[in-house]
């Protein structure tokens, strides 16, 4: 199957392809600009490749959760190029892609991999997953988001960790899940961790279909300090 991936939940900027089993990827960590720089990284991909999108047999997003605007440039981005194509599209969240990746990158399978992305506000998108070989991450904890001192104690031997919340709490993170840790080097998603997982058999929706996942319906809630 040929697949394009995109991504522009986070403040990386992703797109990847794979074509007759060969891959193309492209990735950014750009803070703002996604709509500029995201179609220029499918074009280069595809022509690495030599390919062209007609070729393609499915679009793979990352459905969130993530920074709105982002989420939403994705989520339309893709919706347009599978209703211009009449093609379906996979919807891979943004944490699960992580889980998946780190797991991928670390040398013992199976293991337990906790993703907490800086959310702003003081708050964190989390979820955790159970990663076994060649299989999708079995989901152990929601997504949520919540204050990192919130995130749900962990019953693990040893957590892999992943994303960008884990350098900015640090210490409220260690103490909410309560079990041994080892940091990989995974920050932000990637287009190219997506199309795995597509391969691996996330079922495709029609584009009309495609239901982005923002969290943002719940409410970091964190204490405030009266004035003295």
């Amino acid at each position: 199957m040929n697949l394009l991936a995109i991504d522009t939940a986070t403040e990386a900027c992703s797109a990847a392809a794979c074509v007759d089993g060969r891959w193309a990827e492209r990735f950014e960590t750009i803070g703002r600009g996604h709509t500029d720089a995201l179609l220029p990284m499918v074009q280069a991909v595809l022509a690495e490749l030599e390919a062209e999108l007609q070729g393609i047999d499915r679009i793979v997003v990352g459905r969130g959760p993530g920074a709105f605007t982002g989420v939403r440039i994705g989520v339309a981005c893709a919706q347009g190029l599978a209703q211009g194509l009449g093609r379906s599209i996979v919807p891979v969240s943004s944490l699960e892609a992580m889980a998946w990746q780190a797991a991928r990158e670390h040398a013992t399978l199976p293991i337990d991999v906790a993703v907490a992305i800086d959310a702003r506000a003081g708050g964190v998108y989390f979820a955790s997953y159970h990663v076994e070989p060649n299989a999708l991450p079995a989901l152990r904890v929601s997504e949520r988001v919540c204050a990192p001192e919130a995130v749900p104690a962990l019953s693990s031997d040893c957590v892999l960790t992943a994303g960008t919340g884990w350098a900015r709490h640090p210490d409220a993170l260690s103490r909410a899940i309560a079990c041994p840790q080892q940091a990989s080097d995974v920050t932000l998603p990637t287009a190219r961790a997506m199309a795995e997982m597509a391969l691996l058999g996330i079922p495709a929706v029609a584009a009309q279909c495609l239901e982005p996942t923002y969290l943002r319906d719940q409410v970091v809630h964190r204490p405030t300090v009266s004035p003295s």
